[in-house]
């Protein structure tokens, strides 16, 4: 444990500011201590996917190669610790739960895009935001409101952001979550929250 702590590194990054850059090269693995990310990949064109969002406790930078697969910008102003994969890769010979946990996490990533796939290819449009609801209140977890009624969301992300995840256009996901909301299943539409009935 005292040669983790020696070599591992905190680091804030400032809210939409980029920790990783598709395409170059990436020699650490990033573990959020609070705050949010947003992964994106972008086309030649300057389109963009949002491909997921992380937040606290979740790791990414994991080394499938040199460079880093996708762009991860913090949502707001974040903090993470940085472990440099050599270290890694030396002490997960040493100590193999450490490699189980990273394989095991390497699953989960595989597992969540597999879930993304059928969510952009086969969901409608509501079915995708309530699937983004599930994913995010599982995340981050969900509050009481005020009187006890409704469960409160929070979401660190713009609009834009959830609209590009859920491969919708913004007016879309506006329709989308008004018309959960006059079926009762949201009870309010905030800015920065969500209020889901009961």
């Amino acid at each position: 444990m005292e040669q983790v702590e020696r070599i591992m590194a905190h680091r804030t990054v400032p809210q939409n500011k980029a920790i990783l850059k598709e395409g170059e090269p990436n020699d650490c693995l990033y573990v959020i201590v609070s705050g949010s990310f947003r992964l994106t990949k972008y086309l030649e064109d300057g389109r963009r996917q949002v491909t997921g969002f992380l937040f606290k406790g979740d790791f990414f930078g994991v080394r499938a190669c040199d460079e880093s697969a996708y762009t991860a910008e913090a949502l707001e102003d974040s903090l993470v610790c940085r472990f440099p994969h050599a270290f890694l890769e030396e002490i997960s010979t040493a100590s193999p739960g450490i490699k189980d946990r990273l394989i095991a996490r390497g699953q989960t990533e595989y597992h969540k895009a597999q879930d993304h796939i059928v969510l952009l290819g086969k969901k409608s449009a509501e079915e995708r935001v309530l699937s983004f609801i599930e994913l995010v209140g599982k995340s981050v977890g969900a509050t009481a409101d005020e009187d006890g009624e409704g469960r409160v969301i929070p979401l660190s992300m713009p609009r834009q952001d959830i609209a590009d995840y859920l491969g919708l256009r913004l007016e879309t996901l506006s329709r989308s979550l008004a018309s959960l909301k006059k079926k009762g299943v949201l009870r309010d539409i905030g800015r920065k929250s969500l209020v889901l009935s009961g």
